[in-house]
């Protein structure tokens, strides 16, 4: 039977996660979708301003030559900045979609570690981490959840500790047994749980 004094507080670990893709099917599509979201910025404003260059061309022809020419001494470098922008994009949504998708792998393995009885654990996520309301609220249940536990686990053993007593006293070899055997049974109540 494994107890922990109930004053000191479980303290988070001292690593630090390294990898940027935890959850990856998650993560890519979040970047996926912040990447495309821009991609279709960049073409409405590339059509609002090809149809505003075609309506001031329409109605100033003698400007079509000299534009031209700056347009074709300046695409290159424009492709190149907008491939700049995507990439910057996809840096910043692959680090936001970490500080989402982190917490998330870290609520699954808790509760993994949690359903398994080990009510000892507690999740700690970096500060400016997503979802911390949650993980207040997941920690304060698996702190009720080992309180109320070791309450009926102390319940269990003082009730087990009675039946020995009454067994010891039987005059009975039939009951003698009988009660040891459910005073065994007592003391294994939560016996599975590390509280």
């Amino acid at each position: 039977m494994e107890t922990s004094d109930s004053n000191t507080a479980p303290k988070p670990p001292a690593w630090k996660r390294r990898t940027i893709l935890i959850k990856k099917s998650l993560q890519l599509k979040y970047m996926a979708l912040i990447f495309f979201s821009v991609l279709v910025g960049f073409l409405i404003v590339g059509m609002e301003v090809s149809w505003n260059l075609s309506r001031i061309l329409n109605d100033r022809p003698a400007l079509i030559q000299p534009i031209m020419d700056e347009l074709g001494a300046v695409w290159p470098v424009s492709l190149l900045k907008m491939t700049l922008y995507l990439v910057i994009v996809l840096i910043v949504s692959s680090v936001i979609s970490h500080r989402m998708a982190g917490p998330i792998f870290k609520f699954e393995k808790t509760v993994g570690t949690l359903a398994g009885g080990d009510l000892t654990h507690r999740v700690f996520l970096r500060k400016g981490d997503q979802f911390m309301d949650l993980q207040d609220e997941l920690n304060s249940m698996a702190a009720s959840l080992q309180e109320k536990l070791k309450t009926d686990r102390g319940t269990a053993e003082n009730a087990a500790l009675r039946l020995r007593g009454l067994a010891a006293r039987a005059p009975d070899a039939q009951w003698k047994s009988e009660l040891e055997k459910t005073a065994e049974e007592l003391s294994r109540i939560t016996s599975e749980f590390k509280l």
